[in-house]
């Protein structure tokens, strides 16, 4: 089995709890990959809203340094790819977004829930779209290939981003339609990911996807972004280590179990390759 990951964040939590990612006691290690023909992930450095300027940026090179760290077992066990959440970590300045390509930076969500110098999240309450150095970084984010991550962002600067005409990256949202939550994506917002040749990551959070957060429940909106024409455009951003997992969902040793789980409620192997590995491969090998 082929998984490529979106969204963990274990990388932080190894961090905090001082232990190394090969036996780490969440929901993701190195030990749990082995059992897959080939795993990708991206590592997410979380910056908390509580952290802004040099502060934030700091405590990014710190993590980013324990990334780094263990970089070459990590490349023996996985695909790894860095990426950051919570734009506060470039603290005002363009110039950080170059030391962060220079350290293996692919994506950047943009915001968490919070206000920070790029824009507003979800949690906000504001209706205003990104900050004049928000689009800056996003413009200069396009021209590094650094993807801009729109999980966490308002509705406003969720527009902002699609007004550059590029394909759009959601690491670890689910559907608005299937559970009314403010972090979920309605389906205008679904559309436009997908016809720009996206990706979104489907989240396993326990809120995010509501109902019986369990194989179900994935399937509830697995079906819905299909109906919505993303089948090239879906995949896994489970926020393992980030977030509260249905007990048959918690943990990368379990998603050969989701997958068997799918594949009985009647997904085809097929489709279940695209959500599980080729969507995300292509689209960041095309990228």
């Amino acid at each position: 089995m082929r998984i490529f990951d979106l969204h963990c964040d274990t990388l932080t939590e190894a961090f905090k709890r001082e232990q190394h990612l090969h036996e780490f006691s969440g929901h993701v290690s190195l030990a749990h990959g082995a059992q897959f023909d080939q795993w990708a992930q991206l590592w997410a450095i979380f910056v908390p809203d509580t952290l802004q300027g040099q502060a934030a940026a700091d405590y990014f090179d710190r993590v980013a340094a324990h990334y780094h760290a263990q970089l070459g077992e990590l490349s023996v066990a996985c695909t790894p790819l860095l990426a950051l959440e919570n734009g506060n970590a470039l603290a005002g300045d363009l110039a950080r977004l170059d030391h962060m390509h220079t350290l293996g930076v692919r994506a950047i969500t943009l915001t968490w829930n919070g206000e920070n110098e790029l824009g507003y999240g979800v949690g906000t309450g504001s209706t205003a779209g990104l900050k004049p150095f928000g689009k800056q970084a996003v413009q200069r984010m396009h021209e590094l290939s650094i993807h801009p991550d729109v999980s966490h962002l308002n509705p406003a600067g969720f527009w902002d981003v699609a007004a550059f005409g590029q394909p759009l990256l959601a690491t670890h949202s689910c559907c608005a339609a299937m559970q009314p939550h403010r972090r979920n994506l309605d389906d205008k917002q679904l559309r436009a990911i997908f016809a720009s040749g996206g990706l979104v990551g489907l989240c396993l959070h326990a809120d995010f996807l509501g109902g019986t957060s369990d194989a179900q429940a994935v399937a509830r909106h697995l079906a819905h972004m299909l109906e919505l024409g993303g089948e090239n455009c879906v995949a896994l951003g489970s926020d393992f280590d980030g977030c509260t997992v249905h007990e048959s969902l918690a943990g990368l040793d379990k998603l050969p179990h989701l997958h068997e789980d799918l594949a009985q409620l009647g997904f085809s192997e097929h489709l279940l390759t695209k959500f599980f590995w080729s969507n995300a491969s292509n689209f960041f090998r095309q990228r």
